[in-house]
């Protein structure tokens, strides 16, 4: 009687399992809508429901139709067939991406600028920390160059009908070509068919970190900065031109810009000369004076962040971006943006204003002059600490050659007091500005000394 009941009770355990798996996955469903996880959540779900028929096909089929056991079995392989179908051909589109039509070509690294000799340093040094307490008026940044107008060629006229291959688009832009992928989504080389520009094009997947209910209300918010910040207009700021949604992906539409990120110059077998770093970090404080005299704060400052050109004019990116996340956390619970670069009001969740971006300026300043992160740690924990309580490394210490100025414009801008810090980024830049004037008037009087 027992034997008799027991094939019984392990097709109910198993129907049991079956429909508590589903419930789980369906669930998980939920939390994960849009974006790859999601995707691969229905792909399980389908191949578990004809694993649950080709174990109970025949059952069902016993009810209706008289077949043999021949029948049953050859249709419950067929099932099972069609699961293995289903997660395999079912699984490919997860390894098939476009493939980019071409690289980007590397500009060449700028220059270095002739370091000057360390003789006078002392008298520098005085006449700069005098400057720092009361400086004129920022000098206005060069003009922006004019960008080339693209070629177009000119039109013929054919009697067969043209052939055309055509390219993936996002909204109305034509994707060229992969720029790159960061921790908010990928950048594509665009053109706008209408205008005939190239066009810098972020996609950002809200529904890849967040669930469906706050993904909603952060691409409402994200909207909204875009507009503000599309209002921007500075030499020194990347132009916001559209934002746009196509599918569940949401994009904006920013000015192409053909140079390297800081990132290139913040190694140290390619750190820039002092002067260069000085030049690129006052350029960034008139971009960041401009955006907070208008109330945006950028909240991400970091070397991928800066642009340089060939021209070595410096133009900062992704204004606004952050912000759509900033009163966030992911669902594990991981603070979104970059660590390294955060302040330390940041990590404390205080609200944040320009002196924010200032400290984190002061750490790509700290990096363009030594190569090192002035706080690291092996976890995020250990980062946050360094930020909030610990003092850097005296830059000195990887760079000897490091002016006592410089040195003293980098610690301000460093102060985790909010009171102490540069209260503008104007002020810092005019003392950047002031200790780059001294420079040069100390380099043009030893060439005089030479030549005479």
């Amino acid at each position: 009687m027992i034997g008799s009941k027991s094939p019984w009770v392990a097709q109910a355990f198993i129907l049991v399992l079956y429909v508590i798996t589903l419930i789980i996955y369906n669930r998980a469903k939920k939390e994960y809508v849009g974006g790859k996880i999601g995707a691969a959540i229905n792909l399980i779900m389908v191949f578990v429901a004809f694993l649950f028929l080709s174990d109970y096909v025949d059952y069902f089929l016993s009810s209706l139709l008289p077949l043999g056991e021949q029948a049953k079995f050859s249709v419950k392989i067929l099932f099972r067939l069609l699961a293995i179908c289903v997660l395999a051909f079912g699984g490919l589109r997860f390894f098939v991406s476009k493939a980019a039509e071409a690289e980007m070509s590397q500009p060449s690294p700028m220059p270095a600028m002739d370091s000057v000799k360390t003789a006078d340093m002392e008298d520098l040094d005085a006449v700069v920390k005098a400057g720092m307490a009361e400086v004129g008026t920022t000098p206005t940044p060069a003009e922006q160059p004019a960008q080339a107008a693209p070629e177009i060629a000119a039109e013929e006229t054919v009697v067969v009908q043209e052939v055309t291959q055509s390219k993936p688009t996002l909204g109305r832009y034509e994707i060229l070509e992969e720029l790159g992928r960061g921790a908010m989504g990928i950048v594509y080389k665009g053109r706008d068919p209408k205008l005939g520009r190239l066009t810098a094009i972020k996609t950002i997947r809200f529904t890849d970190d967040f669930d469906e209910e706050q993904a909603v209300k952060i691409q409402e918010q994200f909207y909204r900065e875009a507009e503000v910040v599309a209002k921007l207009s500075h030499p020194n700021i990347v132009t916001i031109y559209d934002v746009g949604e196509d599918l569940d992906l949401s994009y904006l539409a920013m000015e192409y810009v053909e140079g390297v990120s800081l990132e290139n110059y913040a190694r140290k077998e390619n750190l820039m000369s002092i002067r260069t770093s000085i030049n690129v970090t006052s350029q960034v404080c008139d971009a960041l004076e401009y955006a907070h005299a208008r109330g945006i704060v950028h909240r991400d400052i970091k070397p991928a962040n800066i642009m340089i050109l060939k021209n070595g004019l410096v133009k900062v990116t992704d204004f606004g971006i952050a912000r759509a996340t900033a009163s966030s956390k992911t669902r594990t619970g991981v603070i979104k943006g970059t660590p390294y670069y955060m302040s330390p009001e940041q990590i404390s969740g205080m609200k944040v204003d320009g002196r924010s971006d200032i400290f984190s300026l002061g750490i790509v300043f700290y990096q363009l002059l030594t190569g090192e992160l002035p706080f690291g740690g092996e976890n995020l924990a250990a980062i946050m600490y360094q930020i909030t309580t610990v003092e850097p490394e005296p830059p000195t210490k990887y760079n000897p050659k490091i002016y006592k100025a410089a040195v003293a414009i980098l610690n301000r801008a460093l102060e985790k007091s909010l009171e102490a810090r540069y209260q503008s980024a104007k002020q810092m830049g005019d003392h950047l500005r002031l200790l780059a004037q001294k420079l040069d008037e100390l380099k043009t009087k030893a060439k005089s000394q030479e030549a005479e």
